[in-house]
C-alpha cells in the first residue's frame, strides 16, 4: 500500500508542478501581449543622452509584430529592425536590433519604463559571439553611466 501511495503522491506533485509552470507561461504570454499593445505606436523622441545619439531620428514606431522603424522629422524611415520585450522582468527588458546589425550579430540590450504616454529606455550596444555577449552588461538604471543611450519619448496621438 505504501509504494502505491508514494507513487500517487509523486504523480500528484508532478501534475501540480506542470500546472504551475503552465500558469507562469500563460501569465508571461498575457503580460507580453499587453506590453506589446502598450508599446505599439509612434513615439516622439523628446530627450536623448548623449545628445545626438539617435542621429536624425525624431520618432520611433513600434508595431504589434515586434518590428520597429526609426523615422526622421519628415516621417522617412532611416532604419528598421526587430525588438523583444519582457514586461515580467525587473527592470522591464527591451532588446532590439536593426536589420543591418542583425547580419553581424549586433544587438542592443535595454530596459524600459512605460507610464501613460511617456516611454523611457536605456540600452547598451554590443554583439553576440558564439552565444556570448560582448559589450557592457544590460543597464539596471536609466543613468548614462550604466548605458550607451538613454531616451525619453512621448506617444504621438493621431489627430
Amino acid at each position: 500500500m505504501k509504494p502505491t501511495l508514494c507513487l500517487m503522491m509523486t504523480f500528484a506533485c508532478g501534475q501540480l508542478a506542470m500546472m504551475n509552470s503552465f500558469g507562469k507561461k500563460e501569465r508571461h504570454a498575457d503580460a507580453l501581449m499587453q506590453a506589446i499593445d502598450q508599446f505599439s505606436g509612434t513615439w516622439e523622441i523628446i530627450e536623448t543622452q548623449p545628445a545626438g545619439v539617435t542621429k536624425d531620428a525624431r520618432f520611433l514606431t513600434f508595431r504589434a509584430d515586434s518590428t520597429y522603424a526609426a523615422l526622421d522629422a519628415d516621417g522617412r524611415e532611416l532604419w528598421a529592425g526587430t525588438f523583444d520585450l519582457d514586461p515580467t522582468a525587473t527592470p522591464k527588458i527591451w532588446d532590439h536590433r536593426s536589420h543591418e546589425a542583425a547580419k553581424t550579430g549586433g544587438d542592443a540590450l535595454g530596459i524600459y519604463e512605460l507610464a501613460g504616454d511617456t516611454l523611457k529606455v536605456a540600452c547598451v550596444v554590443g554583439a553576440w559571439n558564439e552565444g556570448q555577449w560582448t559589450g557592457k552588461p544590460r543597464p539596471e538604471t536609466f543613468e548614462l553611466n550604466a548605458a550607451d543611450a538613454v531616451l525619453k519619448m512621448r506617444r504621438v496621438h493621431a489627430d
